[in-house]
């Protein structure tokens, strides 16, 4: 029997006051089951979980109702702290009001893009999937799998509870990476096309062996498979996600530029 799994989640990092249409979009993201997301009032408290955090969100949306803040400086500040995920800025007031030197500074300072009212929830939401889809095809990207940080750029699996490291090799890397960035179950044969490209030396027991041997490195106990499990026919790779971000204070996710 083909047991039920959940779709691996997003992990998205809310910065700013919420009220009105603002919290009303945020509230439809996370009803679309696609997000895990975690909601913070000002932009230090947001600075502090960032740089505490073991794991770093996928993506970040940046409210310009901070107390503390605006969004451009805070984007500015984490570009300049060595942070590469997504960054969305979302206007809580009518584009009327929205002068456009905020949205070119905002920009200017690293964001992603600007979204400005009336807000779309599935608009919002395939713009945060566009830019997170882009990042993970980067060589800055730095994807979380259970208890690792993976590099696709440089093949290294980071452990963040231990400080270990591990190189993959290339298909191992290549199949890694696109088991992250597929939605639900990917068939063997997919796989084959995607990392081997049907060389004729490549069967769907070259995929197996590959997931094997992956299996040894990532799963924390790979004899009672948790995060690349074998379903309808192939392979889907799960994230744990956390109730809250993880907070690990003796590594930062990245190593922060100084101040």
């Amino acid at each position: 029997m083909t047991r039920h799994t959940p779709m691996r989640l997003r992990r998205l990092l809310v910065i700013g006051a919420l009220e009105g249409a603002d919290r009303h979009l945020v509230e439809g993201i996370e009803d679309s089951q696609q997000f895990h997301i975690e909601r913070v009032g000002t932009a230090a408290t947001g600075l502090a979980r960032l740089t505490a955090s073991g794991h770093q969100p996928d993506a970040l949306l940046l409210c310009d109702g901070m107390p503390d803040d605006d969004p451009a400086s805070l984007c500015g500040r984490l570009r300049l702290r060595g942070f590469t995920v997504p960054v969305l800025v979302l206007a809580i007031r009518h584009d009327l009001d929205l002068h456009e030197d905020e949205v070119v500074r905002a920009l200017d300072a690293g964001a992603n893009d600007f979204i400005t009212p009336p807000f779309r929830c599935n608009e919002v939401i395939a713009r945060l999937r566009a830019q997170m889809r882009a990042h993970e095809s980067s060589d800055d990207a730095v994807l979380v799998v259970g208890p690792f940080q993976f590099r696709p750029a440089r093949r290294m699996l980071v452990n963040v509870t231990t400080g270990t490291s591990q190189r993959l090799t290339e298909k191992e890397a290549a199949v890694l990476k696109f088991l992250y960035r597929a939605d639900g179950p990917v068939s063997r044969n997919a796989l084959l096309n995607e990392v081997w490209g049907y060389h004729d030396n490549a069967t769907t027991h070259t995929v197996e062996t590959h997931i094997y041997r992956l299996r040894r490195k990532i799963e924390p106990n790979p004899d009672a498979i948790s995060l690349l499990i074998s379903e309808h026919g192939g392979y889907r790779l799960l994230a744990s996600v956390p109730p809250r971000f993880e907070h690990r204070t003796t590594r930062p996710i990245l190593e922060p530029a100084m101040a």
